[in-house]
């Protein structure tokens, strides 16, 4: 049977999101989490980690959340001409990064990358110094950009890094044709995003795979920010049956950590993703962590 982890993106960023992230650890209900580093509560949020630590029973993986799509980059701006505005907020999008990967420039825009993510990475395994081998994936999947990639590749290889995990964002897409009934609750849109990735994954999965890296699919691309626990039930055995007939392993992503309004500020660089952000479908997804958690559910694993 293949394994299935039930994930949460996005603790670090923000104090309330990063609470609602804790709640779901401390129920028992997340086997593994992302963390943001360049957000500016990241180390109040850390903090927060360590006092909730001794309630958690059983203590969740960390993931390091490359973050190039929002916050503050922790190189000096001047350092990312291509990525940052002059106060270092990024302020690239995903599509202009992926372009950038056939366009002239792109060894400079690599060596950007490259330095930012050493930063990104190196912050949290300061944070949390247990952190013997890596486990990385990204904010908006960007790590599965071709330029981006080589350039975690390139940066893994110099560094001489020890990872056990990078995350494939390869959604099968059968579970979802054959899923009639559900055909219109699904964003169209996210469709697109998933044929964009699923080729992404392609160049990468060699590389993965020579790193060591077990073989997976993900599962929060076509119903991303809408992962209620309906769906996923009514879909959970074609996804099980999707990996274990390519012997995968399955991770479930879930976004259980709700931004307030008040907590909004010029950080979240990217103003059409801010009503994901604040979207009350955080506290749905929530609810399906809580519900769908290997402590409430022993067979969802």
């Amino acid at each position: 049977m293949s394994r299935i982890e039930i994930h949460a993106d996005d603790f670090g960023e923000s104090i309330h999101a990063s609470e609602d992230i804790l709640t779901c650890i401390k129920a028992g209900a997340l086997d593994s989490i992302s963390i943001l580093s360049n957000m500016s509560c990241f180390e109040k949020c850390v903090e927060m980690y360590r006092e909730a630590e001794t309630d958690f029973p059983i203590s969740p993986k960390l993931s390091v959340h490359l973050n190039f799509m929002e916050g503050k980059c922790l190189s000096e701006p001047k350092q990312l001409p291509d990525l940052v505005d002059c106060e270092g907020h990024f302020c690239i999008s995903w599509m202009r990064l992926f372009a950038r990967s056939y366009l002239p420039g792109k060894n400079d825009l690599k060596r950007q990358l490259k330095a930012e993510m050493e930063l990104q990475i190196g912050a949290v395994r300061r944070a949390f110094p247990g952190m013997k081998k890596l486990r990385i994936d990204s904010h908006q999947h960007t790590h599965m950009i071709p330029v981006v990639a080589e350039a975690l590749f390139e940066a893994i290889e110099e560094n001489e890094w020890k990872v056990e995990y990078i995350r494939n964002s390869r959604e099968p897409i059968g579970p979802f044709l054959r899923a009639v009934s559900l055909y219109g609750t699904f964003q169209p849109v996210n469709f697109v995003k998933n044929l964009i990735l699923n080729y992404c994954a392609l160049l990468m999965e060699t590389r993965m795979k020579r790193l060591g890296c077990k073989p997976m699919f993900l599962w929060g691309l076509i119903m991303s920010g809408h992962m209620d626990e309906a769906r996923v039930r009514k879909l959970l055995p074609a996804m099980k049956k999707a990996a274990e007939r390519k012997e995968r392993e399955l991770e479930i992503l879930f976004h259980p950590g709700q931004v307030k309004k008040s907590e909004i500020s010029p950080e979240f660089s990217q103003p059409e993703a801010i009503a994901f952000h604040i979207s009350d479908n955080r506290r749905v997804e929530k609810e399906a962590v809580m519900s769908l958690g290997r402590q409430y559910d022993p067979d969802i694993v």
